[in-house]
């Protein structure tokens, strides 16, 4: 299966939560440390933070979060039959992140499995 490696994140509004550009939505909370929360579809995807194993996708949404050390991490979520999404995600002390996204399953755009067909 290709992967997809989408880069660091950008600040934008809550609003531009309603458009279909995956966008994060950055809110403060109190703590050292940082936090995110996925709206991210399939909500049965595994979350991985740094080569471990968080849980699933529905496990940090809603009023549940992620709480991560402040600093650089790797972010994996993926599920069979679906393009497996890297980002690069900074933690801020007392900065909760949404990452919103909805994976593309494997075949769908211009990332595909195995060879082009010929046309």
């Amino acid at each position: 299966m290709r992967e997809i490696w989408l880069g660091l994140v950008a600040a934008v509004s809550l609003a531009a939560c309603a458009s279909s550009t995956p966008a994060p939505i950055l809110t403060s909370f109190g703590g050292n440390d940082g936090a995110l929360q996925f709206l991210i579809t399939p909500d049965d995807a595994d979350v991985y933070v740094d080569a471990d194993y968080m849980g699933k996708v529905r496990d940090f949404s809603g009023d549940r979060s992620l709480v991560l050390e402040r600093g650089l991490h790797a972010l994996e979520v993926r599920r069979d039959g679906y393009l497996t999404l890297f980002r690069q995600v900074e933690t801020t002390q007392g900065l909760l992140e949404v990452l919103v996204y909805s994976l593309a399953t494997d075949g769908e755009g211009p990332y595909r499995s195995g060879p082009t067909p010929r046309r």
